[in-house]
């Protein structure tokens, strides 16, 4: 009876184990289910800093700065790049990391098409403020395009999206009839691009942005130019080309083997696509001042 004592003892220590393990475990994963839900913007979202009002914005291009007064008391800081003879005007809605210091010189590029370029901040990035949520951003992207607008027939507005930025563009493509939509490495829906970052995190259930641009799109009636690389580990192609085929009727791809997320316009083949989107669609005459 003794002799078991010892062997019954360790029975009892492997089955606590065996029922506190699992427990552990599931705790753990709860743990961090909730961890994603409340700090999930700090991932959507990486401004990198804010900035005063004060702070000095260089580029090589002429350009404004504008302050437009948005909805929930938000102040929506954007750059108007100015060309002579413009064609047109592209809203350049940039992607999730980094504020206007980043983001105002890669979209002063699209200049050398012949457009001016309006490209505003979202809320929390660089001299934007107020709170943020999917309605105040959209609400924000349909103030920057009633401003554009009233400088810009609707038909020589260009709507771009770069990554996070097109579900802004994707948004107003479906309620606007801006002349034309151009999506950089852009997502169907945010929920895709986060499963595939998070496999375990039921993020279908925790998201609080869905940005379903896959449904936007089915109401835009403007000629969209869809571009994606092959190995963007970022937004991985396939949401790209799920997007194309939602919009497949009205879209044009451009499929960039080799291309990342953010080196797609160091190719000459998105260039050329880019140039002949914005000739067919926006004409050359220029816009009257």
């Amino acid at each position: 009876m003794y002799a078991k004592r010892p062997q019954y003892i360790f029975v009892l220590i492997v089955s606590h184990w065996l029922y506190t393990i699992p427990l552990l475990l599931i705790a753990i994963y709860l743990a961090v289910c909730v961890f994603y839900y409340f700090f999930q913007e700090r991932f959507i979202f990486v401004p990198l800093g804010t900035l005063s009002e004060n702070d000095l914005i260089e580029l090589g291009t002429d350009f404004t700065e504008v302050f437009l007064d948005g909805v929930e008391g938000g102040r929506i800081h954007a750059l108007h790049i100015k060309v002579p003879d413009p064609k047109g005007c592209i809203l350049y809605f940039h992607g999730n990391t980094g504020h206007i210091t980043r983001w105002g010189p890669i979209a002063e590029e699209l200049t050398s098409f012949g457009f001016d370029v309006f490209v505003p901040d979202y809320r929390g990035y660089g001299k934007s403020r107020g709170k943020r949520s999917q309605e105040t951003l959209y609400a924000d992207a349909l103030l920057c395009f009633d401003y554009v607008n009233k400088s810009y027939p609707e038909k020589k507005i260009c709507l771009y999206g770069r990554s996070l930025g097109s579900a802004m563009a994707s948004w107003l493509a479906g309620r606007t009839n801006a002349g034309g939509v151009v999506l950089e490495t852009p997502f169907n829906n945010l929920r895709d691009v986060a499963a595939h970052h998070t496999k375990i995190i039921p993020v279908g259930f925790l998201l609080k942005y869905g940005f379903r641009n896959h449904l936007h799109l089915r109401y835009s009636k403007s000629p969209i130019l869809i571009a994606h690389g092959t190995k963007d580990i970022i937004v991985p192609y396939r949401c790209g080309f799920s997007l194309f085929k939602t919009a497949k009727s009205k879209a044009e791809m451009v499929t960039i083997p080799g291309g990342h997320h953010g080196d797609l316009n160091g190719y000459p083949v998105f260039r050329e696509k880019l140039q002949a989107f914005f000739d067919k669609n926006f004409g050359r005459e220029k816009i009257e001042k």
